[in-house]
């Protein structure tokens, strides 16, 4: 056996939301950088077609594999764990947008709104 079959048997299939979001932002931050699958591997020294399981959620990285893939991305280790920009379902983004306004004080909410209004003029 090869040595990405091993990893394959020793990890086992998964396929839940964070996964995917994890999958997806990877997948993002590759294209965004102009790199294959192959080159993503090749560069962070994983077999290209593990980097495919975890695009589509398949697959979860070792922590190991999360610090190479981010040094070849050229990204901090937390930004490859922003999912916001994953998320497509409007109910979930406002959960998440309702879970950080809930516990600010007027003042804070005040600059929120300022923000809103500045990047989405009511017209």
């Amino acid at each position: 056996m090869n040595g990405f079959t091993d990893k394959l048997i020793n990890m086992k299939k998964i396929k839940d939301p964070d996964s995917i979001l994890l999958g997806r932002r990877i997948r993002t931050l590759r294209i965004i950088k102009g790199l294959t699958q192959q080159k993503l591997g090749n560069k962070a020294d994983v077999d290209y077609k593990f980097i495919g399981e975890i695009e589509r959620g398949n697959m979860n990285p070792s922590f190991k594999v999360l610090v190479k893939i981010a040094k070849v991305l050229d990204v901090e280790l937390p930004e490859i764990l922003r999912f916001e920009q994953e998320i497509s379902d409007t109910k979930e983004l406002e959960s998440r947008i309702r879970c950080i306004v809930s516990n600010l004080s007027v003042d804070e909410l005040q600059n929120v709104l300022m923000l809103l209004r500045v990047l989405y003029p009511v017209r």
